[in-house]
């Protein structure tokens, strides 16, 4: 009796664990597949998402391109009334310009009467002949000692030499000076003298001098007046 028993209760237990298997089976196959027809209670369909459609620029029609305008040919036909005459605008000939002529310079300086001078040197009585060079004075329009102004001389090979009016009153009361060399030369007006203001302007033409090879000539004596 007791091994009928245990024999029933073997299949009961075996029978309740198919049944548990199968019963977890089926909740895995509705968690898997919740749609499912056997799913007591399915979920709710979730609506299908709703796309917005997007504005899409329209693309600004094209610019028509001009046509080039086709100028009618007009072929003239014996008829009797005259074709009509094409008249044809002469060509617009440019007119030379002519450049203004620049006025000349004005200066407010000149040579004084007697200048270009010629003596013997006396600046320097220890030198006698072994020295040649340029000197004077200036005057203003009073006749007045102008001082300050500058005498410019240009010579050959880059001679240049300023002197101021003023500085060498043995030669007057503006009186100047420029050495030349140290000896009398021979020169064809190789040269130039000018006089300056105190910013470097000239206020006279540029005069020329020659020299001699002359002892008695190697003192140059220019001197400048104010033009009145």
């Amino acid at each position: 009796m007791r091994q009928r028993r245990s024999s029933f209760l073997d299949v009961l237990t075996s029978a309740l664990l198919y049944a548990t298997m199968m019963i977890g089976g089926l909740y895995l196959f509705i968690f898997l597949e919740p749609q499912t027809v056997i799913n007591p209670f399915p979920p709710p369909t979730m609506p299908v998402r709703a796309v917005l459609a997007t504005h899409t620029p329209t693309p600004a029609p094209a610019t028509p391109t001009p046509l080039p305008t086709t100028v009618p040919v007009v072929v003239a036909t014996e008829t009797s009334v005259p074709p009509t005459a094409i008249v044809v605008a002469p060509e617009m000939t440019a007119i030379p310009t002519t450049e203004p002529t620049a006025a000349p310079t004005v200066f407010t300086y000149t040579l004084q009467e007697g200048s270009i001078g010629y003596t013997t040197q006396f600046a320097y009585p220890d030198l006698d002949c072994a020295w040649m060079g340029i000197a004077g004075t200036v005057f203003d329009a009073e006749g007045n000692a102008a001082e300050n102004m500058i005498v410019h001389v240009d010579g050959p090979d880059g001679f240049a030499i300023d002197a101021i009016a003023g500085t060498r009153p043995e030669f007057g009361p503006a009186g100047y000076e420029v050495t030349l060399a140290n000896a009398p030369i021979n020169s064809d007006q190789m040269y130039v003298v000018q006089l300056l203001d105190v910013f470097g302007e000239p206020v006279s033409e540029r005069y020329a001098v020659t020299t001699f090879d002359d002892c008695d000539r190697n003192l140059i004596l220019v001197n400048f007046v104010h033009s009145r």
